[in-house]
């Protein structure tokens, strides 16, 4: 994948998660204007927010730090917070369920969640790869089979669609299963950074496993928060995590 290629993709990912913000930003003077929301989904509304502000501002930051130089490492984790926007799909589910949905778009609506997801854990894996020498040429062949497994496990995985969940979706079922292997692919996605780290004394890389470890949590905290501050200390170990990485990997490359 050459740079200018990465770049077009990136820009492409760009304007998906404006199309999501502005979903988002509808879906919400909808909910406001017309309905009186309870507390617990104007209190999962609020952290939605917060995500896709710092998503789409973390996104545009790394993009034109990293737009000149070969990072397979920051692509994949900008997929990753790309990735992250889907959760806002959670607001226009909110709305169709206000105004009484057919459950077939309620589905839809959740298997699109669930694929973000499913692509922002690859994206982690993947993104692990390349400190143990995965190669560069072949990043779109990690991307695209990334693409299709998460397209594949959301569309594959059973939708309950008489039942919403705690995190604001239709029950998925298989949850626990898939759970761990959330945690595993995640796992491994920091420890391969961890493992570089310790076969080159790498201070930088662990470092930047630290960073990716805060984002993780962060992206879990604020994904199944149900309490304002928990969202709140999730935001701050992203941004905190975010800026880690980037920093860390910005010295790695670019020797700055």
């Amino acid at each position: 994948m050459t740079i200018h290629t990465r770049n077009k993709t990136i820009l492409g990912g760009i304007f998906l998660t404006a199309l999501l913000l502005a979903a988002f930003a509808a879906s919400m003077i909808l909910i406001f204007g017309r309905f009186d929301p309870a507390g617990e989904a104007v209190l999962m509304l609020v952290s939605l927010a917060m995500e896709l502000v710092y998503a789409v501002a973390a996104i545009v930051v790394l993009y034109f730090s990293f737009r000149k130089t070969r990072s397979p490492e920051i692509f994949f984790f900008i997929i990753f917070l790309i990735s992250m926007c889907f959760n806002s799909l959670k607001a226009p589910f909110v709305l169709l369920d206000a105004i009484g949905m057919a459950p077939y778009y309620g589905v839809l609506l959740t298997r699109a969640e669930y694929f973000g997801r499913f692509l922002g854990t690859l994206a982690i894996l993947t993104s692990g790869l390349f400190p143990l020498g995965a190669e560069y040429q072949r990043m779109e062949i990690y991307f695209g089979v990334s693409f299709l497994l998460a397209f594949a496990l959301s569309a594959a995985i059973t939708v309950d669609m008489t039942e919403i969940g705690p995190v604001m979706l239709f029950e998925m079922g298989h949850s626990r299963e898939l759970g761990i292997i959330n945690v595993i692919f995640l796992f491994f996605g920091v420890f391969n950074y961890v493992l570089y780290a310790i076969q080159n004394s790498s201070r930088d890389h662990f470092l930047i496993a630290a960073g990716l470890a805060l984002v993780i949590v962060g992206r879990e905290m604020i994904y199944h928060s149900q309490h304002l501050v928990f969202s709140v200390i999730a935001l701050v170990l992203l941004v905190a995590g975010t800026v880690l990485f980037g920093e860390r990997t910005h010295s790695v490359h670019l020797w700055a």
